[in-house]
């Protein structure tokens, strides 16, 4: 059972309410709670949803735990930021959703600012954000500092470069690393569109013992519409990683993927999809 209820207060501005409920045999997942956005002026929101859950195993094992999470933010033209707090107890589980990660108390900040030209350069600004992950128990679990810039230029052709610099806790161990990446996109025909972007720096190698090695990736994806009916799509999806300790190359993969549709009528269509894979060994 998923039920789902909400009341317009204003404009743009709720409170509402949810519960789901799965039984299976002597077991069950019951997840209840409230949620609301409510529009502050004409730039600024606030939000919350607070829900918690209730489980029980075939075993008999029950545990419940709470959900929250708070957000304010300003959606202007030129100065953008946001503020957000999210917690997950280590005891919240549901079986009618998916949950990613539990035991977390994670702070997200961030502010833009945004120049608008509007000539070749429709838009640019740079952004800045902090994230800030503290399980239950007081012990940093991610940290993130970030830049970045984004350009809009005419012909819709968009633009974006960031670094950061990041602290990643996993197995106990906790693995500082430096991150790089640009994508770019264009758009510019309404025959072909062009996406690809590069990302490069340190990342952990998840193994039983992991180490921190050097990465890159690089993705490119190539739409192409020569007609209303026909449509296809070529994408390239690359990885490679290396050990810094002993310089091996520990895997260096590439996807090809083409999925082509061709639409006869509006109820049928007719699609395929083409895949390979480099991979030989475990990533």
């Amino acid at each position: 059972f998923v039920g789902r209820a909400r009341y317009d207060l204003y404009s743009e501005s709720y409170l509402g309410a949810i519960v789901t409920d799965r039984e299976f045999f002597d077991s069950y997942s019951r997840v209840a709670g409230i949620d609301g956005r409510f529009r502050l002026g004409q730039t600024h929101s606030a939000q919350f949803v607070a829900v918690a859950s209730d489980n029980r195993d075939l075993d008999g094992n029950k545990k419940t735990g709470p959900m929250y999470d708070l957000g304010f933010r300003r959606d202007a033209r030129h100065l953008n930021y946001r503020l957000q707090y999210h917690v997950i107890d280590p005891n919240f589980d549901t079986r009618t959703g998916f949950i990613r990660r539990v035991d977390t108390r994670r702070l997200d900040a961030d502010i833009e600012h945004v120049w608008w030209p509007e000539n070749w350069l429709i838009n640019w600004g740079p952004g800045f954000s902090y994230l800030r992950n503290v399980d239950h128990a007081g012990i940093l679990q991610d940290e993130d500092f970030r830049a970045d810039v984004n350009m809009r230029f005419a012909k819709n052709i968009f633009l974006r470069a960031d670094g950061r610099r990041e602290l990643e806790r996993y197995r106990d161990v906790d693995f500082f690393k430096t991150r790089f990446r640009i994508t770019n996109s264009i758009s510019s025909s309404r025959r072909f569109s062009v996406f690809y972007g590069f990302n490069w720096g340190d990342q952990v190698r998840f193994v039983e013992n992991p180490f921190l090695g050097r990465f890159f990736e690089y993705n490119v994806g190539l739409t192409l519409r020569p007609t209303s009916r026909l449509n296809s799509r070529i994408d390239i999806d690359t990885s490679r990683f290396r050990n810094t300790t002993t310089d091996e190359l520990e895997f260096d993969v590439k996807i090809f993927r083409a999925l082509t549709t061709y639409q006869f009528t509006d109820r049928f269509l007719v699609r395929n999809i083409l895949e390979h894979n480099t991979d030989s060994g475990d990533i």
